[in-house]
């Protein structure tokens, strides 16, 4: 389970993780789920038996993910599940743990435990993983949640409706260390900004 040294530099220097990331979610100013076609967001073409071909992006999913859009037009009280992929964070207490094995591992044999990509020698990187659990031992007394506070779906999030894009998304952006939140929510509260039918901003 060990922690990356990128990991623990951002934890030890920068602290709390935005695991939104850059890319921000379309606002109100999208289109709902329940019309695409607001705010001319997609030609009214979207809806016709070609919205796969013309707006998918070639994957499997096209067809269900338009045809799911499409089962939601003039419905805006209509509840979709969404979905999205976060990591899988160990909790605090268990970030300390690990460390402290390491500290232990390193006093022993003087030498960094395998798995361990750092450009530190032992005893610099002994000095780093110590500074790092007291930051941690800090933010558990200071009465901070754990596991980084995503273990819900929450406003302005990015969204999908459909289970196999996320879980695509924790394979690949997350390598594979990831966990699938879900939520049931009116179509009314998801807005596309048309550059993909599989992403949604979450607007409630």
């Amino acid at each position: 389970m060990y922690l990356t040294f990128m990991k623990l530099s951002k934890i030890l220097f920068e602290g709390e993780e935005d695991y939104r990331g850059e890319h921000t979610a379309p606002e109100k100013e999208g289109a709902p789920l329940y019309d695409v076609t607001m705010n001319g967001v997609y030609p009214a073409d979207f809806y016709s038996v070609n919205g796969a071909r013309y707006y998918g992006d070639g994957s499997s999913g096209d067809v269900s993910v338009v045809g799911l859009i499409s089962s939601f037009r003039n419905k805006p009280k209509g509840k979709v599940k969404i979905y999205r992929a976060v990591p899988d964070e160990p909790t605090l207490q268990a970030q300390v743990d690990d460390l402290e094995s390491q500290k232990k591992y390193i006093l022993k044999y003087n030498k960094i435990p395998r798995n361990i990509d750092t450009p530190l020698n032992p005893n610099e990187y002994y000095k780093h993983i110590h500074d790092v659990v007291e930051r941690l031992k800090e933010r558990i007394a200071g009465g901070e949640k754990d596991k980084l506070g995503i273990d819900q779906i929450n406003v302005g999030d990015w969204v999908t409706i459909y289970r196999p894009y996320a879980v695509d998304h924790g394979k690949g952006a997350l390598n594979g260390k990831y966990k699938i939140l879900s939520k049931t929510v009116k179509a009314s509260e998801l807005f596309t900004d048309g550059n993909s039918i599989y992403e949604w901003g979450y607007v409630p």
